[in-house]
């Protein structure tokens, strides 16, 4: 047990955005409740502890029924009082806050240890960054719908990129990369303007062995450049014309 802002809180309960909105204890995943009870918690898990407003969370019900809120919260007060985190959610004034710690939470826990990973040695950087990677999987917000879940799903995909990228980064200084070309390639199909990413896939490809794959991607790559008006940076014409030259040997 922990003590964070005078409220007792399991540390082996994690709140989970990734793969459905949900909390896991002992290795159990369990769902918040129904619909609109999710989607009320999830502004509240992004706040990490601050206040949110009664209106700023009738907006995330789209649909819903606002003058549900105080019964969709009273139900939630009761399923993590059933996990030991009572007195968790507080209403002062029309305003909640659901306090949790950050690292309880899979998306804090990632931006989390991709900030933490630049002043670690990289066995460790690599070791929690995997673990981070891992607890994000899934689909973010699965099974739910509307415009704010929209616009949240979207940047939770981003988050969970920077901590692939930051993953691969240093997988990549420790000689390891080749075990990462699946993920390299699904990355770089995403992000295809993204330079890192496409150079390190292309790297990867190269050195398992599938250089006209690199090529490939390479091509793809420069023609996505070009629909932007943007020039290949010389960087990546110099490991093209790398890859090319082993290639015809």
């Amino acid at each position: 047990m922990t003590k964070e802002s005078g409220i007792l809180s399991p540390k082996n309960v994690m709140f989970h955005l990734y793969g459905g909105v949900g909390t896991a204890q002992e290795n159990a995943r369990a769902d918040l409740g129904p619909a609109d009870e999710q989607r009320l918690v999830v502004p509240l898990l992004l706040a990490k502890g601050r206040a949110v407003s009664r209106l700023e969370l009738a907006d995330w019900l789209d649909d819903g029924d606002p003058a549900d809120i105080d019964a969709h919260l009273g139900d939630l007060r009761r399923r993590l009082a059933a996990m030991g985190l009572r007195q968790a959610l507080v209403n002062r004034d029309q305003l909640w806050r659901l306090h949790v710690l950050p690292e309880q939470v899979d998306v804090h826990q990632l931006a989390d240890r991709v900030v933490a990973a630049a002043r670690l040695d990289d066995r460790t950087a690599a070791h929690r960054l995997r673990a981070a990677v891992d607890l994000c999987a899934g689909e973010p917000l699965a099974g739910l719908t509307g415009r704010r879940i929209a616009r949240c799903r979207h940047a939770l995909r981003e988050e969970r990129r920077i901590g692939e990228v930051a993953l691969v980064r240093v997988e990549s200084r420790l000689g390891r990369v080749g075990h990462y070309v699946p993920d390299l390639v699904r990355l770089s199909h995403e992000r295809l303007a993204d330079t890192e990413v496409v150079g390190m896939a292309m790297r990867a490809l190269d050195v398992t062995g599938k250089r006209d794959e690199a090529v490939e991607l390479y091509h793809r790559y420069r023609e996505h450049l070009i629909e932007l008006g943007v020039s290949v940076p010389k960087r990546m014409l110099d490991l093209r014309t790398r890859i090319s030259t082993m290639e015809s040997h």
